[in-house]
């Protein structure tokens, strides 16, 4: 089975512009506006189409934490990201223990499709399939590439469903219905009232029962752009979590357009200079 690692939604990694604040409506137990349809509509397009200005690069590690037993050893890799044809474009890579390249892929996702490409060992690449999106990106971890590709953020079938306190911040809950009518067969995500950002996403399974749970946990600031820094996936059967923790970040950088591209996979990508990293 091939491993797969697709693309940190934009939304992973952006707080968008402030969405409206909205002072009229029905109002929950601690104060907080509902939204009726017209608005609940455009805080979601709104978070949709949130993004970081221009092409970015990410060096990340990903740490699996068992609930008994010691933490394993990070798993690093590192993302180029841009926007292109209304949605993001990425590539991303996994690196083994001895800095090289071990799995990379091409994803391309707008609302009108969503296409992947995957090489292993620098070979060439081929398309990813949705069976294989929900296996772990590399074995000891629990993350799958739906954990990172957070496809559901541009299911159809979304609906808002409440605007309330979430750790301490007022959050927009919106539900989104699978439509491959596979797992998981529903998510409840949140959006931060505020800044319009990805908060948390809890996965349900065909029965109703939890099986996982997404949180961002932390924020860092680049060259004056807010970006995610840390965030979790967690098994709700065993417990076990994934951290993912962005290390270094570039923004507004310039990529080459080959970059993206499905045949380039064949060589490892231009990594940024020194002076464009950022230590988070």
């Amino acid at each position: 089975m091939s491993r797969l690692l697709l693309s940190l939604l934009i939304c992973w990694v952006t707080l968008s512009c402030p969405t409206p604040s909205y002072a009229q409506g029905n109002f929950d137990d601690d104060g907080f506006a509902q939204l009726n349809s017209e608005q609940s509509d455009q805080v979601l397009q709104l978070f949709r189409q949130s993004r970081i200005p221009g092409n970015f690069f990410l060096k990340f590690n990903i740490i699996h934490k068992p609930r008994l037993g010691e933490n394993k050893k990070p798993v690093e890799g590192a993302l180029w990201a841009g926007w292109a044809d209304f949605g993001p474009q990425v590539r991303g890579e996994i690196f083994d223990k001895d800095g090289l390249t071990q799995l990379s892929f091409v994803a391309v996702k707008n609302f009108k499709q969503s296409s992947l490409w995957i090489s292993n060992n620098m070979k060439p690449a081929q398309a990813g399939n949705s069976h294989e999106a929900s296996e772990p990106i590399v074995p000891g971890l629990i993350l799958s590439a739906f954990d990172i590709n957070l496809p559901f953020t541009h299911w159809k079938e979304t609906k808002y469903t409440a605007t309330l306190r979430s750790r301490g911040r007022g959050v927009h809950f919106f539900e989104a219905l699978n439509p491959t009518q596979s797992e998981p067969a529903k998510v409840v995500y949140g959006v931060d009232r505020a800044y319009g950002a990805l908060t948390e996403a809890t996965y349900y399974s065909q029965t109703g029962k939890i099986t996982r749970t997404l949180k961002i946990e932390d924020f860092a600031k680049v060259d004056g752009q807010w970006m995610v820094s840390t965030c979790s996936i967690r098994d709700e059967t065993t417990r076990d979590i994934d951290v993912l923790k962005i290390t270094d970040a570039a923004v507004r950088i310039n990529l080459l357009e080959q970059t993206f591209t499905p045949e380039s996979l064949v060589e490892k990508a231009k990594f940024p200079t020194p002076a464009e990293l950022k230590n988070l």
